[in-house]
């Protein structure tokens, strides 16, 4: 048995999630450097607030979708170690001429 075609599924939404993790880094840093005192001190207050608030969600969603493909790349990992796991159990039962005998990959789509 063999798991490896799971690793270019994987491996293409960790790619996505770490692309939206940096995509919201921008946007946040932009928030962060706004100066809401621009605006003058008839709106400074709510002008501040409404700034903070949208930073700390676009960062909220920037390490979300970095913890993404963080659990993504930790599954490939535990994949991977399963699948070698496995490969060594069966080749243990094999007659000893077949125990080198590798299994088929399977490519992903």
């Amino acid at each position: 048995m063999t798991l490896q075609m799971w690793t270019a599924t994987l491996a293409r939404a960790r790619t996505a999630w770490e692309e939206q993790s940096e995509g919201l880094d921008g946007p946040r840093k932009n928030l962060a450097q706004a100066d809401p005192a621009l605006l003058g001190p008839a709106v400074q207050g709510a002008a501040d607030a409404f700034l903070t608030t949208w930073e700390q969600r676009v960062l909220a969603l920037r390490d979300r979708a970095s913890g993404h493909a963080d659990a993504l790349a930790q599954t490939m990992y535990d994949l991977l170690l399963t699948d070698q796991e496995s490969v060594q159990a069966t080749q243990g039962l094999l007659l000893w001429e077949d125990r080198d005998t590798q299994p088929v990959e399977a490519v992903g789509p």
